[in-house]
């Protein structure tokens, strides 16, 4: 009997392992995730299968613009490489308008992370940067700031990190990138209400 419950208890444990590492080292990308984190407000919501198709993209032009006359997201990321690891696949371009009057639209990147999230944060509390800060946590995710006199004055560059999402924000006010995040936890919380609810039902 012992024998049994000793085989049973490795056969267990080995599942469990089996499963954490599938979902922590190899859980593909989910279609559409990025948009999740899109505000309903948005005036433009367009997909692409990874950098290299928005840095040729004619979107990519509207975001130079907002970045300023002296930099450019191809110079940003030449300048930044480690931005790429944070955006492997799948990026949903967003573009929606600020509520404050007299501003301009904000620009948004959403790309998925998904098991890599963890790591990244990491990276990103760890990393020596000069160009960037820790700007606050908002609901448990923190919002990190890019600051570069090669910006536009008027305009600035915030990143955040959710369990699976990766997300830039090009705008006038750094909190706008809170918008994408209430978004992305009003789903969250959306699929654990329903699914709470399915639990309830006999």
């Amino acid at each position: 009997m012992k024998k049994i419950k000793s085989i049973l208890f490795y056969l267990v444990a080995t599942l469990f392992t089996i499963h954490v590492l599938y979902f922590s080292f190899f859980q593909s990308s989910i279609p559409g995730a990025t948009e999740k984190a899109i505000p309903c407000e948005a005036t433009f919501v367009h997909s692409m299968k990874n950098i290299d198709e928005l840095l040729k993209s004619p979107v990519c032009g509207q975001i130079n613009k907002k970045l300023g006359t002296e930099i450019t997201l191809a110079k940003l990321l030449k300048e930044e490489p480690w931005l790429k690891d944070f955006m492997p696949s799948e990026i949903t371009i967003a573009n929606m308008p600020l509520h404050y009057r007299g501003q301009s639209k904000t620009w948004a990147m959403v790309s998925w992370v998904g098991w890599r999230s963890p790591w990244l944060r990491w990276k990103l509390e760890g990393k020596k940067n000069k160009h960037f800060t820790l700007l606050k946590k908002y609901h448990v995710w923190s919002v990190w700031e890019y600051k570069s006199n090669k910006i536009a004055p008027n305009s600035s560059l915030t990143f955040s990190l959710t369990d699976t999402l990766f997300i830039v924000c090009i705008s006038d006010h750094p909190s706008d990138i809170f918008s994408f995040l209430n978004s992305y936890d009003g789903l969250q919380a959306s699929i654990a209400s329903i699914k709470t609810d399915n639990e309830k039902t006999p």
